[in-house]
């Protein structure tokens, strides 16, 4: 009796743990806030494509996907903590920096800067010099902003020869289509957009890297602080959006359907042709070499000497000092 009341004993407390084990709560995931730094636009698909996919739940991560203002504004609201990870600039955020931004640069999107102007090809606009006495449309906080005294410098023309005309970002077609402007600085990638409203054929353009402005571009930025206080969830949601890019590569129908179950007013048509020129400017040769995302320091450096010759800086920095490799999990980039 002795036995049976000791294995019975043994049973219900055995019962008891598994009960207590199988009620405890599953680690809560992080809520985590990325700030675009536009509306949505096809390179920011990859996001959504990665959700369908279940890799940032994966990661523990519940991701909410809010639309920018500019590179500017976006830098500025992830200093402010408002965004726990923001998209912008690569210039535009050194910019900042170099004014008291705690910001750091923890994985790049475009390895190829898309910093690029647009216009009517019949605006006899051939060269950058051409842009002297011109007006051109671009938002308040756009990262063009920034780098557009380093394109005129380097073309031997005064940067304020120019105007720049304040437009809302999703008004640079229209105020160009009406001739209000005579171009307007966007990305390269939303070239399908300009040859929907301007026309088919009838659009030129001038992309800064393809006219001595070689530099970074798009980058995933976050606040030192978040860097420091919790680099593994740097790490998990890096690792998450970089598999988004590298399924994207062969899915890219997938990611813009994905992203469209969940945003509005979607071309599908316009945005899988920019998806082309995205990925062109994502998955390079140095990509491919180093994983997606990461970044080289030697053009890291190139890119803060050409935001220097912009003149918008106020203290001297170091390349090594605003950026760093050592959240990114180096997931290959597709061939």
């Amino acid at each position: 009796m002795n036995f049976l009341r000791r294995l019975k004993r043994s049973a219900l407390a055995m019962s008891a743990g598994l009960c207590f084990a199988f009620s405890v709560p599953a680690q809560a995931a992080d809520d985590v806030t990325l700030q675009l730094n536009w509306f949505h636009l096809a390179d920011h698909s990859p996001f959504y494509l990665a959700m369908e996919k279940g890799y940032f739940a994966e990661e523990d991560i519940n991701l909410t996907i809010v639309r920018g203002q500019g590179s500017g504004d976006t830098a500025k609201m992830v200093d402010l903590k408002r965004a726990d990870f923001g998209i912008s600039d690569t210039p535009t955020v050194l910019t900042a920096i170099s004014k008291g931004a705690q910001l750091l640069v923890v994985g790049i999107v475009f390895d190829k800067a898309a910093n690029n102007l647009f216009f009517y090809k019949d605006a006899n606009i051939n060269k950058v010099a051409d842009l002297a006495g011109r007006k051109i449309a671009a938002p308040p906080g756009d990262s063009h902003r920034f780098l557009w005294p380093s394109l005129a410098q380097t073309h031997g023309i005064d940067p304020e020869s120019v105007t720049l005309v304040n437009v809302k970002p999703e008004g640079k077609q229209g105020i160009v289509a009406a001739r209000n402007v005579d171009a307007a600085f966007d990305l390269y990638t939303s070239f399908p957009i300009w040859e929907k409203v301007l026309g088919e054929g009838k659009v030129g353009n001038l992309l800064f890297a393809d006219h001595g402005v070689s530099l970074y571009g798009h980058g995933y930025i976050v606040h030192r602080d978040l860097a420091r206080d919790n680099p593994d969830l740097v790490k998990r949601f890096l690792r998450a959006t970089y598999k988004g890019w590298r399924d994207t590569f062969n899915e890219r129908e997938a990611a813009i359907d994905a992203m469209m179950k969940q945003v509005d007013g979607i071309d599908r048509a316009a945005y899988l042709a920019n998806l082309d020129l995205v990925l062109d400017l994502v998955i390079t040769e140095r990509s491919r070499e180093h994983g997606l995302g990461w970044l080289v320091p030697d053009l890291m450096a190139k890119t803060l000497e050409i935001t220097e010759q912009g003149g918008k800086m106020e203290n001297k920095l170091e390349a090594a000092s605003v950026f760093s490799n050592d959240f990114n999990s180096k997931v290959p980039a597709p061939n």
